[in-house]
């Protein structure tokens, strides 16, 4: 489950406006178990993703499949 937090594909940035208690518990977070905001942020994104799929497009995934298969 750990290696689950781990960020393994090909990375980008963007900014963010997030609560003020948002960041001081993901700073608290990273401090106590060790992982980097960016892994905690972009595990807490992709789930909120698997969960609210119906927040895409209903085309995304078949438009974008050879994407998503190549990325390593």
């Amino acid at each position: 489950m750990l290696d689950d937090y781990k960020i393994t594909k090909p990375t980008g940035s963007i900014t963010l406006q997030i609560e003020n208690q948002v960041i001081e518990m993901l700073q608290s977070m990273e401090k106590y178990k060790k992982f980097t905001v960016s892994e905690l942020a972009n595990t807490a994104l992709r789930r909120f993703i698997g969960a609210h799929k119906d927040f895409l497009p209903s085309d995304y995934f078949e438009n974008n499949q050879n994407k998503l298969n190549n990325q390593k």
